[in-house]
């Protein structure tokens, strides 16, 4: 969901930057440039590339939480992490001024709802999205078929000077079916795969179909339905976003600016009045029901006015003006690449895998018992943008409430030790183990790190061998450290020091 929104906020600045541009190049620059320059903002909606250092990627991914949470709402999640790291993390932590835990609880409060809505956005986000999708796509489709199947049934072959003129302005390079309507008003061409063009069902003149037809032709030529069935996918995708019905009414309306720029550029002014003269003929207010999956030769009047002085008085192209096409085509193309969108970088501080919302539940097994060991702690270290200040891991053991010191596994030197963390697999797992002796603050020996293999989903370890000490020892506690990005915890779980006490007999 992260890339489809950053896509649309990506495409959303370049329509805007092109809509603050509008006055000044609507006139001066050709329209087919325009016209091309508006296809990137389809490509930046749809294409996912990006690169590291893009605005989109820093926004959505050095800053997951996106800063969902208001300051209200940072203040009570740092207020909850006192009752986070006492009561689902069982750590020591300290309690705030007797005089403000009404406003403790109020905002931890606060903040659990607030943290509950976005949970809930997240997980059920896509949900949405898709549905409103395929539903987009469902009636635009419907549309369409129906329209098609409509014209199928209803037209009637084209007459013969008609389908002759057709195959001598295509000189065979392409099969385009050429017919008769009684339910349109104005010409169109429909159709990627068999093209079609549709003439109302009325007359016209050597002159006026030759002008519709070029029209239509040119429209095949340029791929223009591809354009057309491209913008009606990206609206689908971004339904949610209303930009992007403006990006589609604006390419429609340069399709056919630019489509009669082209057709005209070589016409006399005489051949211009009879090609502006067979767009007043065959302009028409009506909105078919193919969700703009046509090529028209005169559909909207609203904009016919704008074609026609658009064909009289096409812009001069002067050296500033071609200078200035190369320098829009180039800020507009930078921009989208600078944009980028959400997908992720490669350094190692984003994560590469999906970060569950809360820390998740463990399996710890061994060797020796076919039943996990099920009394550990977590301690959340970063998580959701907020830093955990607390207790080390060891300390953490001999404060934790319940205690983590009854009821304790003997685990053998040597022996293996998996960690199964379901479906959740972090990005970074590192192992550390202290012996517990007489010292509450600190274990009297060294911290061992310890090493951890990834085999078929689970983490597995080796118990270390027995402390080479003078220095007697009663168990051991070990840190499961786990990172899902920036979202990090320990796991916490101790065990009995038979095997180790055994060499400090009394």
């Amino acid at each position: 969901m992260k890339l489809i929104l950053s896509l649309s906020i990506s495409g959303s600045i370049l329509f805007f930057l092109l809509f603050l541009m509008k006055p000044i190049i609507k006139h001066k620059l050709s329209k087919s440039l325009q016209y091309y320059i508006w296809i990137v903002v389809l490509l930046r909606l749809t294409i996912p590339f990006s690169f590291d250092g893009s605005i989109m990627n820093d926004v959505f991914n050095k800053n997951p939480f996106l800063t969902s949470l208001s300051s209200q709402g940072e203040e009570a999640a740092k207020s909850e992490m006192v009752i986070d790291q006492t009561h689902a993390d069982q750590t020591h932590a300290i309690t705030p001024p007797q005089a403000n835990n009404a406003q403790v609880v109020e905002s931890i409060r606060s903040a659990g709802s607030e943290k509950f809505v976005i949970t809930i956005i997240k997980q059920y986000a896509i949900y949405v999205w898709l549905i409103g999708t395929l539903l987009s796509l469902f009636i635009k489709l419907r549309g369409y078929t129906r329209f098609l199947k409509h014209m199928e049934t209803t037209s009637k072959p084209a007459y013969d000077w008609e389908n002759r003129m057709l195959g001598m302005m295509l000189h065979g390079r392409y099969k385009v079916k050429l017919v008769r309507n009684s339910y349109i008003t104005t010409p169109m061409l429909i159709g990627i795969i068999r093209p079609t063009i549709i003439l109302p069902d009325t007359h016209f003149n050597e002159v006026q179909l030759k002008n519709i037809l070029i029209h239509e032709i040119t429209h095949l030529k340029r791929f223009d339905i591809v354009v057309k069935w491209f913008s009606m996918l990206v609206t689908s995708l971004h339904w949610f976003n209303p930009v992007v019905y403006f990006v589609e009414k604006e390419i429609n309306r340069l399709c056919e600016l630019s489509c009669d720029e082209m057709v005209i550029r070589k016409f006399t002014s005489s051949e211009k009045q009879e090609y502006g003269e067979t767009l007043i003929a065959v302009a028409s207010n009506e909105q078919y029901p193919v969700g703009g999956l046509q090529a028209t030769f005169s559909d909207e009047k609203t904009i016919l006015r704008e074609r026609l002085v658009a064909i009289m008085r096409p812009s001069k192209r002067s050296t500033f003006i071609i200078l200035s096409s190369f320098v829009l085509a180039a800020v507009v193309i930078i921009s989208a690449i600078a944009l980028g969108a959400s997908v992720g970088a490669s350094n190692s501080n984003i994560s590469s895998s999906i970060s569950p919302v809360e820390a998740p539940a463990i399996i710890i097994s061994h060797e020796r018992n076919a039943d996990p060991i099920e009394n550990y702690t977590i301690l959340k270290s970063s998580w959701n943008g907020v830093k955990y200040d607390r207790m080390s891991f060891y300390q953490a053991a001999w404060h934790s409430e319940p205690t983590l010191l009854t009821g304790l596994r003997r685990l053998k030197p040597g022996e293996k030790l998996k960690v199964d963390f379901g479906e959740n697999t972090p990005d970074k797992v590192t192992v550390k183990m202290a012996f517990l002796t007489e010292s509450f603050e600190q274990s009297l020996l060294p911290i061992e790190e310890v090493a951890v293999n990834h085999v078929n989903g689970k983490y597995e370890f080796i118990n270390p061998p027995t402390a080479v000490s003078d220095i007697p020892t009663t168990g051991r506690v070990y840190s499961i450290t786990a990172a899902w990005g920036q979202n990090s915890c320990e796991y916490v779980f101790a065990s009995d020091g038979k095997f180790d006490y055994e060499q400090f007999p009394e």
